[in-house]
């Protein structure tokens, strides 16, 4: 088993982390994009987009998908901004309280003995609200989503800790690079991953921790 106990703040990204929620968001999205743009293969474009930057907020992405995949300009998108955004959010409400918790995450989670938070690209409000209905918000000193950007969360429960002896878990280059840019520890965390054969190649690499199973994970 991996010792982990020498840390002080242990920081989580949410999807694929936390929950089991990776392809379900994806598949929201799908559905969300369908409603509103009838080009199928434009649609493909935006999920495959978005399925190969997770991590990154959703407002990224929307972004993305409207000025360069569909390029849609003026009033209209900004109309078509919000609808996107509305129709994900209420989407998101309804999975994650039935998306699963990951395998022995919960008992890892009750192990470690310093602070504990989540740093997503989920919008925060959501993600808090979304929290406390399942009772996980006991478990964390704080929940923290977009819109600001996940290095910059990073960088705030640092500093509101006083504290870099930290290490964040993610499944995703964006959670990696954050935790860089922040010059603490990374562990990827590689089952429910989009992008895992790229990640397993970044961290071998950068020498991060790999693991598949919160079970070996032990203090």
């Amino acid at each position: 088993m991996l010792q982990l106990s020498n840390y002080e703040v242990y920081i989580f990204d949410c999807d694929g982390v936390i929950l089991d929620s990776n392809q379900l968001k994806i598949e929201a999205m799908k559905n969300t994009l369908e409603v509103h743009v009838s080009a199928q293969d434009l649609v493909e474009q935006c999920v495959e987009y978005f399925r190969h930057n997770f991590g990154k907020s959703r407002f990224h992405h929307v972004t993305h998908f409207l000025e360069v995949i569909l390029k849609v300009e003026g009033e209209k998108k900004s109309k078509l901004k919000q609808l996107i955004l509305a129709d994900f959010s209420k989407q998101c409400r309804t999975l994650y309280l039935s998306a699963e918790i990951t395998p022995g995450f919960m008992e890892f989670l009750e192990q470690c003995k310093g602070k504990r938070y989540v740093a997503s690209g989920s919008e925060q409000g959501e993600l808090r609200d979304v929290f406390s209905q399942r009772g996980l918000d006991a478990y964390f000193d704080g929940v923290f989503g977009s819109p600001i950007p996940k290095a910059e969360l990073i960088q705030h429960i640092l500093e509101q800790e006083k504290n870099t002896n930290a290490v964040m878990f993610g499944d995703a280059e964006s959670d990696m690079l954050s935790a860089k840019q922040n010059d603490i520890d990374f562990v990827f965390y590689s089952p429910y991953s989009n992008v895992k054969a790229k990640m397993l190649e970044q961290c071998a690499l950068n020498q991060h921790l790999i693991i598949d199973d919160f079970s070996i994970l032990r203090f």
